[in-house]
This record gives C-alpha cells, structure tokens and sequence, in this order.
C-alpha cells in the first residue's frame, strides 16, 4: 500500500496523530509520504497545489499497488482545490478528508484558499471513494457543520465523531488506532467513539493550539 498524508496550516507536530500515522505505517512496511508543505506558517495556495501535485506523481509511481490520502484540516482544502487536476493514471482509491475547515473561519491565512473550485464529479473522478471524517464543534467551522458545507454538495460519505473538536493534539488526538485500521481496509468507516476520547484516553475539548490545526 502507498499513502499520502497531508498535513494543515501549521503543519502537524510530533504529537500529532498523522506523525504517529506514519510511524506505524512504515513500520509495517508501508510506502508512506509525509511531506512537509512550503511555508505552512503562510500558506500559499499556488505553491501547495505545486508540492501537491509532485507528491501525487510520485505516489502513482506503482500502478499496481493500493494508494490512500489522508488530509487534515487545510491539507483537505489542497485537495479538493487540486481533485479537477488529478490525471486518470494518477487517481487513488481511498480518501480521507479530517475536518476541513470552512470558508466562514476568521483566519487570515487561508482565505487564499476558498473558493476551492471543488466540483461534485471533479472529487468523484479524483478517487474510488472519499470520507469526510468531521465533527459537531469543530471551531475551525463556526456556524456550520462540515457535512452540511462540504459533505452534502460534493456527495462525500460523512463520519461525525461528536465533541472531538478540530480532531487534533488539543481534542486528544495523538495515537488513534481506528483510523490506522481504515488506513489498511480493516473498517470502513471512522464513527463511533475514538480511543482518543474513551476515559482512559486523552482528554478532549479546547482551541487549537499553534502547530496542531
């Protein structure tokens, strides 16, 4: 199998969940790539859209081989701005896209970033199938509920998790076990409660912090 993590503004740290994503997955053999995003502090759309574009050739480079991308936050943004780009020899089988922000957030620094341009049969043609992955507090979508902004006009499969804010460091999420186990096709999908938010696991809530959107 061969992924392609993605990562949002700010990147993701080392207690992240993707970092701990990737470690896993290339202990067990995995090609895994986790690209580190020009100037993720100031993000430029243009010049993500370059990276991304050459992490995804990359990625095609064993046709025969299972190809997953997992995005977090402004990584799920690239991409749906990038599905109408993605070549038929370059499309993928899996997608998941963890809590993608909404235009309506107060940030600065991804307004360049919307219109994303995303078109239902764009994203369709872009992978076999496409989760959104998201949540009812997400602060990173005040107002709006991700499955009604995103799910809902591009026909994407939505798992909410409840109370798990911008699924990050700061809502607990460092390990989680089940979206490894999606990862590698052992559940189809990310509902019920993660491992992250049970009461022997971190505890949830809060902002995000910087370094952790």
């Amino acid at each position: 199998m061969r992924f392609l993590i993605l990562h949002g503004w700010q990147g993701s740290g080392p207690e992240h969940w993707q970092t701990w994503l990737t470690g896993r997955l290339r202990a067990a053999g995995h090609h895994v790539q986790y690209p580190e995003l020009p100037a993720c502090d100031e993000p430029c759309p243009d010049r993500w859209g370059i990276a991304f574009r050459s992490e995804l050739g990359r990625l095609a480079a064993r046709q025969e081989d299972e190809r997953v991308v997992v995005a977090h936050s402004l990584g799920c943004v690239l991409w749906l701005r990038e599905a109408a780009n993605v070549a038929p020899s370059r499309r993928v089988d899996r997608v998941a896209l963890v809590c993608p922000p909404c235009p309506g957030a107060a940030v600065p620094e991804l307004a360049g970033f919307y219109p994303t341009g995303a078109e239902r049969d764009a994203v369709a043609a872009a992978a076999r199938l496409t989760r959104l992955v998201c949540t009812d507090d997400d602060p990173y979508c005040p107002g709006e509920n991700a499955a009604r902004y995103w799910a809902q006009p591009l026909g994407l499969a939505v798992d909410l998790l409840p109370g798990a804010g911008h699924i990050n460091v700061e809502s607990g999420f460092g390990p989680w076990p089940e979206m490894e186990a999606w990862c590698l096709g052992q559940r189809a999908q990310l509902t019920g409660t993660p491992s992250a938010l049970r009461p022997e696991g971190p505890a949830s809530g809060g902002v995000p912090a910087v370094g952790t959107t």
